[in-house]
């Protein structure tokens, strides 16, 4: 099979770990050296001639600067409150919050430096290539409240040192719509034994003392609804002498009595429970990987120890194990430096294969299959096309002789630091570096160049394995189109990436995907209930809530969710044969992509038009523009009858609040004027305007009102622009609305305009991170 990947990456060595090569919610892929952190984004690629797919990676940089760190020996002088780690600062980890926690919709990554300094970074205007900043420094946090405790000097020293952290994603409630809360946690293990738990704002949750160890690893599972506004996860965490310990959280949303707007406000209960038993014993070699896979949705905790794989599934369990089981890996002599005492720098579970992928440092791979039945080491193959550890770590060489300029001899050593699956079908990435330790010349040890590379783990492509092949392409099309759920947070970019990468494959297979596409396209979410708002028409508070309704409903709802996935899917098919011999595949595309959109149309709007009826009594007249057009949109002949009914109802409330006919609506909401010359342009459904004198302009894909202005967003995606919201001025705090909107068109200068714009955090269509210029 081709390599799909070979990019380069010129950097000092990095340390092997799982976690140094690591996927985001937004689709980006974090690669952790020494002394910085590269951030690449994927575009996945087919040949001129289509013969081949490949992956082409745009790169960024987080500029970390290492002297700015945190003086321990000021505080205390005691050993055990030394930090080795201020001799040569570098990086020691970093952890991926879920998505759609910033003001952009993106994530934030949390990084954390071998002087035990954490902090917080985010990009400013482009989520997915833009530049990265640092915005929070966590440790003083941490240090503050190691102060609140009655102990001595050094101990609150070691309570406020990190040595390690995990970010959890959001909890799923259960509840439809998904509240728009943050639900996530940043934990960070602590020298002193400790468990910290933070939200993004900072504020703490719980601290949980678990050991008089430090703690050196920690891994979720994943959240498990208990019942609807509760839901739980299992933290596993390792200490310094091996073992490994679990805690369990426990989130629960507890509705605010005084709530009075258009969904119920949540406050999150989070509780902690440890449990008494310990998973590992104390070995006496450190852990070098803690990682929690879920084979059947059932939790196995893996601790990797030099030379030894440990298991364990508890009691009752769905898999046909329990207890322990112990794997020991043995040396493949691949290179002068092959050892099986190497640290893990990979774990990744192959679903579809029931396999557990083991790389280490050395360049190997250990493949322990059948996690379901009973964990063994594969060896050897029992059925063509097995995974078997000889024949990945021989793929894994011989990739490694194709990527290097020089000849590869048996002194060189593919040391490989992280690994990382592209999809759960057959493709991983790894990022590798050619050393030769029997060199000791000074000169070839500071030449360090790692290179990602991504390649299929299967090495024999016969008739049957590509029908499995095949098959799991399409159980990848169904399982992304119907099971994934909006308060993960994460991007179809994301979520749609490893169906991109196989396009070749899925063009092959174009009558079943169109039929994955259309497949109950027509269930729609059930109508939003939005009360009339009952307070003051100039109660502040009627901004707030409307905006936060509008999001919760627009972005909350798994079946708008599953219908932007299969949008998405439809574009990329549609893009991926302008080139095709076949039109006649192409327009079934095009005519796929078209019924999706207008049904997400129709549902947008009818969204709108629902909480527009409800604020009818507090609007005035600037709102009337875009209310009106929101109502003729839902009213107008073809759209569904229960979309007609909506806007026949709030149009016959807009007659009555404000006496205007129906005429004189219709010319307010249609009517425009020319930026560049004031003839009069009217709304006419397209997604561009033109004025009588051939003037062309591009319509927002949020409020259709004309884009006349550089202050726009465009879709990471599907490349549709939209009209930045108020919050993105950067002028000061205390100017007034009306100076902070100068851009919107004059139509669109209504506080409706802008709490739904500040709503729309990604694009309604294909459901994307924005990026723009300011």
């Amino acid at each position: 099979p081709s390599i799909y990947s070979a990019f380069s990456i010129p950097s000092v060595t990095s340390r092997p770990s799982p976690s140094c090569l690591q996927w985001s919610a937004d689709g980006q892929l974090f690669f952790l050296s020494k002394g910085s952190v590269y951030i690449l984004a994927s575009l996945c690629c087919t040949t001129q001639h289509a013969q081949s797919s490949h992956v082409r990676w745009f790169s960024t940089m987080l500029d970390f600067n290492p002297r700015d760190v945190h003086s321990w020996a000021a505080a205390s002088q005691a050993w055990g409150a030394l930090a080795l780690g201020s001799l040569d600062v570098g990086l020691r980890a970093i952890a991926c919050s879920p998505s759609n926690l910033t003001p952009n919709g993106a994530c934030v990554a949390a990084i954390l430096s071998t002087n035990m300094d954490l902090s917080l970074w985010h990009t400013v205007s482009n989520a997915v290539s833009g530049a990265w900043v640092k915005f929070c420094e966590v440790t003083p946090l941490v240090i503050q409240l190691a102060t609140r405790e009655p102990c001595s000097t050094a101990e609150r020293t070691v309570r406020s040192q990190t040595v390690c952290l995990v970010w959890s994603p959001h909890a799923d409630f259960n509840v439809v719509p998904a509240p728009s809360l943050n639900s996530s946690l940043l934990v960070t293990g602590m020298r002193a034994g400790t468990l910290m738990l933070v939200n993004l704002t900072l504020e703490h949750v719980v601290t949980v003392e678990v050991s008089d160890e430090w703690i050196t690893h920690l891994a979720f599972s994943a959240w498990i609804p208990v019942k609807s506004g509760e839901s739980e996860i299992e933290l596993a965490y390792g200490t310094a002498c091996g073992a490994v310990g679990l805690v369990r959280i426990i989130q629960t949303l507890c509705p605010v009595s005084s709530s009075s707007g258009f969904s119920p406000d949540y406050t999150i209960q989070t509780r902690v429970e440890k449990h008494d038993i310990t998973v590992f014993q104390p070995t006496s070699t450190g852990i070098t990987a803690l990682s929690c896979i879920l084979p059947l949705g059932q939790i196995v905790l893996v601790r990797a120890t030099p030379g030894i794989v440990s298991l364990w599934s508890g009691a009752p369990s769905k898999l046909g194990w329990s207890g322990h089981r112990l794997i020991r890996l043995f040396t493949q002599e691949l290179s002068v430096g092959s050892s099986s005492f190497q640290p893990v720098s990979g774990l990744h579970y192959a679903h579809g294969a029931d396999a557990l992928l083991v790389s280490l440092f050395d360049g190997s791979i250990h493949v322990i299959d059948s996690l379901t039945r009973e964990p063994k080491l594969a060896n050897v193959s029992q059925h063509p096309g097995d995974l078997t550890s000889g024949a990945l770590s021989c793929l894994l060489r011989s990739a490694f002789a194709r990527t290097e300029r020089a000849k590869v001899s048996r002194l060189d050593v593919n040391r490989v630091s992280g690994l990382t699956p592209f999809d759960d079908s057959s493709v991983v990435l790894w990022v590798q570096e050619s050393a030769q330790p029997s060199n000791f010349d000074y000169k070839y040890d500071v030449l360090h160049e790692n290179t990602l590379v991504g390649k299929s783990y299967y090495s024999q492509l016969a008739s049957a394995m590509l029908m499995f092949l095949a098959q799991t392409l399409l159980r990848d099309v169904r399982w992304s189109l119907t099971h994934k759920f909006p308060a993960s947070g994460e991007t179809p970019l994301h979520l749609l990436r490893p169906i991109f990468l196989r396009s070749l494959d899925l063009l092959e297979l174009h009558p079943r995907v169109v039929e994955a596409l259309l497949a109950n396209s027509k269930t729609c979410p059930p109508a939003p209930e939005i009360p009339p708002w009952g307070g003051a028409a100039d109660d502040p508070q009627l901004r707030a809530e409307l905006r936060k309704s509008l999001k919760e409903h627009l972005f909350g709802c798994d079946v708008l969710l599953s219908l932007r996935l299969r949008l998405s899917l439809a574009d990329f098919c549609w893009a991926s044969l302008r080139h095709a011999a076949d039109a006649a595949q192409r327009g079934e595309y095009n005519t796929v992509a078209h019924h999706l959109l207008q049904i997400v149309s129709a549902i947008t709007v009818r969204i709108l038009s629902r909480h527009l009826s409800a604020v009818v009594g507090c609007l005035q007249d600037c709102d009337i523009p875009f209310v009106a057009r929101i109502a003729m949109q839902a009213a107008a002949p073809g759209t569904p009858p229960v979309l007609r009914a909506d806007g026949a109802a709030l149009l016959e409330k807009l007659s009555a609040a404000f006496s205007l006919e129906a005429g004189e609506f219709e010319r307010l909401a249609t009517k425009e004027t020319c930026p560049a010359c004031g003839l009069d342009i009217y709304l006419d459904g397209g997604s561009e305007a033109t004025c009588p004198n051939g003037h062309s302009w591009g319509r927002c894909a949020a409020t259709t009102f004309i884009l006349s202005t550089p202050m726009l967003r465009t879709c990471t995606g599907c490349k549709r622009k939209v009209l930045l919201p108020p919050s993105s001025c950067r002028r000061g705090a205390d100017s007034d609305s009306s100076a902070r909107t100068t851009w919107l068109p004059r139509p669109a200068r209504s506080w409706v305009v802008e709490e739904f714009l500040e709503a729309v955090s990604r694009c309604l269509f294909c459901g994307n991170n924005f990026c723009s210029i300011f």
